[in-house]
């Protein structure tokens, strides 16, 4: 080799080493100034052939979108504590399904409205004296159709002898059809054939994107962003790009439907009855699904409660500001969604606990705000930090969770009963307001 082409390789290895250094120097300064400026953004989640994407085993860090809070993933991919998939002897299991309401990442583990239920729940009369466990199943994002999965896959394997679904009328109804998704995800959705049967697409498992995300190159970048901030925003940047780019393709957002409420990731939609076919479709899938769901436990005698949740704006402090929304849409009220699963619940004798408007009165009663977290950082840029809007915080976690283990503690109804729901708080709420109106 000439005197040249020593040179030229001398050259490219010196050019080589310093711009791995510079690279080194670059993302170390990037790492500290993070660090300084206090941000951290835990990866809690990662691919799943079954239902999309899971909880990644081992994933910790503080959550700090909404609320401050450690996070913590089990073995089992939970945000829970670990629990054996053998249920110990005297011990009663609640397994809760849900989205990120469930899984609460807003809130400290032992605040959240599961844990509120487990410690309400001992001595109760329902349980029989046993020891209480309550698993907690919800995964941020998820459906009706991955709980599912979810529930005929995994929660079953640990004989609970209770499974409530806690289910978000603000988006689980259009998480289920992919025409409504206002994130299409890579998640497995459902259309119904002519007799009703569920038809299964689970094409997502086989794009590239999802398989990129399953390699193993991509695993060791979540493993890696357990300890390095940059790896962190890197993710977050990627989700606030996926954020904005939902939101140019949403129509609701478009008009402006969703923007003024305060509450993202929310459908306006679910206060109305359905003004579209896509609408009717994920509704009848919904009811569907559940339908499903109930059957699934039915098989091995385990109780199935269907729990419906809040949204902000329905559980306004301010009852002026939930009338005008209402009106804004053109209904009456902002139960439509609620009363509809009642009352299609009650129907099917299906066992039902409608939150909305027991929490409505509770609100108002008390004038606190149940959703919200004002006193933290906007952080996202998605207008979640709002009193009054977004998830539940740690009061609107204790008030559902009394709600919900006040009706569990009641002894199971036997089947020959008509209304599986005559002692609900909603039940007992509308009579009670009916009374009222035949009264004036």
């Amino acid at each position: 080799m000439g005197t040249s082409g020593r040179t030229w390789a001398g050259t490219a290895w010196v050019f080589a080493r310093n711009a791995i250094l510079i690279g080194f120097l670059t993302v170390l300064l990037m790492e500290l100034a993070l660090r300084a400026l206090g941000f951290s953004r835990a990866v809690l989640h990662e691919p799943d052939s079954l239902v999309g994407w899971s909880g990644r085993p081992g994933a910790q860090g503080v959550f700090l979108d909404e609320g401050n809070a450690e996070v913590r993933i089990s073995s089992a991919g939970l945000r829970d504590r670990e629990h054996s998939i053998a249920k110990p002897a005297n011990v009663w299991r609640v397994a809760v399904l849900g989205d990120s309401f469930t899984e609460a990442a807003q809130v400290a583990e032992d605040k959240r409205f599961t844990s509120v239920v487990e410690r309400l729940l001992t001595g109760c009369e329902a349980g029989g004296g046993r020891r209480v466990e309550v698993l907690n199943f919800g995964v941020s994002g998820f459906g009706t159709a991955q709980e599912y999965l979810l529930l005929r896959d995994r929660v079953l394997r640990y004989a609970p002898d209770v499974v409530v679904l806690a289910f978000l009328p603000g988006n689980d109804i259009t998480d289920n059809l992919r025409a409504l998704d206002p994130m299409p995800s890579p998640r497995p959705y459902v259309t119904l054939n002519g007799s009703g049967q569920i038809v299964w697409d689970r094409s997502f498992a086989d794009t590239q994107s999802f398989r990129i995300k399953s390699s193993t190159v991509y695993r060791e970048l979540l493993r890696a962003s357990d300890f390095s901030r940059v790896v962190q925003a890197t993710f977050f940047v990627r989700e606030m790009w996926r954020h904005k780019r939902a939101v140019a393709g949403d129509r609701e957002w478009q008009h402006g439907q969703l923007a003024k409420t305060g509450e993202p990731g929310l459908s306006a939609g679910v206060y109305a009855p359905p003004r579209t076919p896509e609408w009717q479709q994920a509704w009848n899938i919904t009811e569907r699904l559940i339908e499903e769901m109930r059957s699934l436990t039915a098989q091995s005698a385990t109780r199935f409660l269907l729990v419906t949740l809040s949204s902000g704006i329905q559980v306004d402090a301010d009852v002026k500001r939930s009338s005008e929304m209402a009106e804004r849409f053109g209904v009456t009220d902002l139960f439509y969604a609620d009363d509809r699963l009642h009352a299609f619940a009650a129907q099917r004798g299906i066992e039902v606990l409608s939150l909305a408007r027991p929490l409505a009165e509770y609100t108002r009663r008390n004038k606190v705000f149940l959703h919200g977290f004002p006193d933290t950082t906007r952080r996202l840029g998605m207008n979640m930090n709002v009193l009054g809007s977004g998830h539940w915080n740690q009061r609107g976690h204790q008030a559902a969770g009394e709600m919900i283990a006040r009706y569990l503690c009641r002894p199971r109804l036997t089947a020959g009963d008509s209304d599986a729901t005559a002692d609900s708080p909603y039940t007992r709420l509308v009579a009670d307001r009916a009374k009222a109106r035949r009264s004036r």
